[in-house]
């Protein structure tokens, strides 16, 4: 039996929480309709919210999450539907729900994620120096929010590492076809999408994308100079001693850098350091002034301003909020 979680969400569109949770909930009775046999194929799909008494209203719809964050089922795969994202990053709130996803991922289970859902995928830190496609329009912004994400617009679907990732919202029912495709084979897959759109098949002829491939289109230095810079991330002088290590000036590394990964280097270190910053806040009581030096600021005043600059909050502030 598949077992798949949707999430329900305020930030959620609603068609892309209610049309996968049809199409996963039905398959059985689309096959049999299609071709008249009565196909093995099971599943149990749930509506999982924070908490499962809190009905979600979207625009006069309601959904009633089936259950939430507290069950002990363990699934075989995630739904993260498309989100509107707002300008205060509403989705970032969400803990309860990221913590969750980051679970079931941990214990085995796969990831879809439609769209802006990877919004809320990668502030799991699942994504980080993983490979995923997104709509090209919103790719800037993420690049910017999570720098050591790699995204790439040109395709429209993507399997990598356990992540199914959709570039716009009418692909998912490609990913929900090759998910069917990979626990009950092409037959069923095919009848079952066939049924509801045309265009999810577009792709079916064609081999799906091989992620190697992929990546030549990127600097093989800059990914390298990522990896030195996260193993590094607590020192100081980072970029002059990244050029040295791999034999460039520091001009050409940061253009080479730039031009690769669409944020500067200095953007990609300031949002690694945040990001193991807020893991601090999270799970440690250490002193502020301290997890600053841990990230590899010494100067604790200008840590304090740029974290408030990239999260909306002062250390202490995200400490009382978030911590465990």
């Amino acid at each position: 039996m598949l077992k798949v979680a949707v999430i329900v969400i305020p930030e959620a569109f609603p068609h892309s929480v209610i049309e996968p949770f049809d199409v996963l909930s039905r398959g059985k009775a689309i096959y049999q309709c299609r071709t008249g046999q009565n196909d093995a194929f099971r599943s149990q799909v749930s509506l999982i919210a924070e908490c499962k008494d809190t009905q979600v209203e979207y625009n006069n719809i309601r959904i009633c999450p089936t259950d939430d964050i507290n069950t002990r089922e363990q699934f075989d795969l995630i739904w993260i539907p498309s989100l509107v994202i707002d300008k205060n990053l509403s989705y970032k709130k969400r803990k309860n729900i990221i913590g969750w996803i980051k679970h079931q991922a941990n214990n085995g289970a796969e990831i879809a994620s439609i769209c802006t859902g990877s919004f809320l995928l990668a502030e799991t830190g699942l994504l980080n120096y993983q490979s995923i496609t997104m709509h090209w329009s919103f790719t800037s912004f993420f690049s910017e929010n999570y720098p050591s994400v790699f995204v790439k617009p040109q395709l429209p679907t993507l399997y990598n590492n356990k992540v199914y990732s959709a570039a716009a919202d009418a692909e998912w029912l490609t990913v929900v076809k090759d998910i069917l495709e990979k626990y009950y084979g092409k037959s069923f897959s095919a009848k079952t999408a066939e049924m509801l759109s045309f265009n999810a098949m577009r792709y079916k002829h064609h081999s799906p994308p091989n992620l190697t491939a992929c990546e030549q289109s990127y600097d093989a230095i800059v990914e390298k100079t990522q990896t030195w810079l996260t193993a590094h991330i607590s020192e100081t002088n980072l970029i002059s001693r990244a050029a040295n290590e791999f034999g460039l000036s520091e001009s050409s590394l940061t253009r080479r850098f730039k031009s690769a990964r669409k944020v500067s280097v200095i953007k990609f270190i300031q949002g690694i350091r945040v990001e193991r910053a807020k893991d601090a806040l999270e799970l440690t009581n250490m002193p502020i002034e301290q997890i600053s030096d841990l990230v590899g600021y010494r100067d604790s005043s200008y840590f304090r301003r740029l974290f408030k600059t990239k999260t909306g909050m002062t250390p202490k502030e995200y400490r009382k909020q978030y911590a465990c």
